[in-house]
């Protein structure tokens, strides 16, 4: 980890994006400026200050060695040729496939990779509409929109794939939902993506899934006998249900169902949360959703053998990483603001906070990974603080190296503390499994 990493940041900001710049017209001759230290200058530039002025970018990639008035970088920002160079050089990022040695853990060690898939949305301005159509006005949907859908193995770290759609595209269109799933792992999927076909899909390739129960779906007992869920549920908070049922009419798809009673707090947020939709939709709430909302519902094709009850539920709560890592994205890295109105240069700051994103999961996996009390985003603020030193050492793969070498050290302890009224997940995991 610590000779690729520099390797890749060096190769990615450094001859890819040189290449990229020549071949697709973003850099038509010779001049001081790369599509390197451009690219360089910018990705550190809102990596340090995501909210830096136009100003401050010129400065940014002035501190790589190749100074540019602020008009003339504006004036790149509306070239044509640079929105897709750098979303180019944000592919190349993804290509280099980094990833993590596996941190010691006894539940997820039992599978070969351990797959969470979800989305998210950065809603445009309207003049964005051409290049990444929205929803289109129904409700409150924008009418320029992109969607992030990411894979993310939580094994290995490694972001497996990072796929940029229309926002109005459907989550089950998107590679990181589609492509081929290692035989042995899990996949543990957002809602969005729940459907009978696709969970028979993931069996089919010898791997498990995961899910949270989806309203509607009609369950059955083995004998065939349709369940009413919330009269079949045990009454009492506490009680924890794992039993074989078979999901669907058509594809009779037989899984477990793992149940588990939530806290009264718990329960009366998810029915705040089921009065507000209903609000906004102006459709009441189902006696059925009202009363399920007291539980937590799994279905898994999980083997007894391989994964106990209490196991599966502490495995689904290893789900939100990914939505700590859209978090982090959004309210540290700020991917979905920006500090213009021109719809170019709007794309143009989206598409390098994309790739400081990745550059800076590239260091996350580095520097803190290893550690299962980690806190990703505790280490931000010291990433921000080295960006200008990692962009003055793209040059000298010895100097990256030691900028490497200096950001491990000071997360070092970068860690969450433990918490007796709301346990973290690492805590549960030691005290599941000894």
């Amino acid at each position: 980890m610590n000779r690729t990493i520099p390797k890749a940041m060096q190769k990615v900001l450094g001859e890819t994006a040189n290449q990229l710049a020549k071949d697709m017209g973003f850099v038509k001759r010779e001049r001081a400026l790369s599509g390197s230290s451009f690219v360089a200058g910018l990705v550190f530039g809102w990596i340090n200050d995501p909210s830096v002025s136009l100003a401050g970018l010129s400065q940014s990639i002035g501190n790589v060695e190749t100074p540019i008035k602020r008009q003339s970088l504006e004036a790149r920002f509306e070239q044509a040729e640079t929105n897709p160079f750098l979303k180019a050089v944000l592919a190349a990022s993804l290509e280099a496939n980094i990833q993590a040695f596996p941190a010691p853990n006894r539940l997820l060690d039992r599978f070969t990779a351990v797959e969470l898939v979800d989305s998210s949305i950065v809603t445009l301005p309207n003049d964005c509409q051409a290049v990444w159509p929205g929803s289109g006005g129904y409700g409150n949907a924008a009418l320029a929109s992109l969607k992030l859908s990411v894979r993310f193995d939580l094994k290995r770290g490694r972001i497996s794939y990072l796929d940029l759609s229309p926002g109005r595209s459907h989550d089950t269109q998107a590679l990181a939902h589609q492509a081929p799933l290692l035989a042995g792992s899990l996949r543990i999927a957002d809602l969005g993506y729940f459907s009978l076909k696709n969970l028979e899909a993931v069996a089919q390739q010898h791997a498990y899934y995961l899910t949270r129960y989806k309203q509607g779906t009609t369950v059955y007992s083995l004998q065939g006998e349709a369940l009413d869920l919330a009269a079949f549920l045990p009454s009492e908070r506490g009680q924890r249900l794992d039993c074989d049922v078979r999901l669907g009419q058509k594809q009779a798809l037989t899984c477990r169902l793992v149940a588990e009673r939530v806290p009264n707090e718990v329960r009366d947020q998810r029915r705040q949360r089921l009065q507000e939709t209903a609000r906004r939709c102006q459709k009441a709430v189902s006696e059925r959703s009202w009363a399920l909302a007291a539980w937590t519902l799994y279905l898994t094709n999980l083997p007894k053998t391989l994964a106990t009850s209490a196991e599966i539920l502490l495995l689904g709560r290893y789900r939100w990483q990914i939505e700590l890592l859209f978090k982090l994205w959004k309210s540290d890295l700020h991917i979905d603001e920006w500090q213009s109105k021109k719809p170019q240069r709007i794309l143009a700051e989206l598409y390098c906070k994309l790739i400081g994103a990745i550059i800076t999961h590239w260091l996350l996996l580095l520097a803190c990974w290893h550690h299962p009390r980690r806190s990703l985003r505790q280490a931000m603020p010291t990433i921000r603080a080295l960006a200008w030193q990692f962009a003055n050492s793209l040059g000298s793969l010895a100097a990256l190296r030691r900028a490497c070498d200096a950001l491990i050290r000071a997360l070092a302890k970068t860690t969450m503390d433990k918490s007796q009224r709301r346990p973290c997940t690492f805590q549960l995991l030691a005290a599941l499994i000894p």
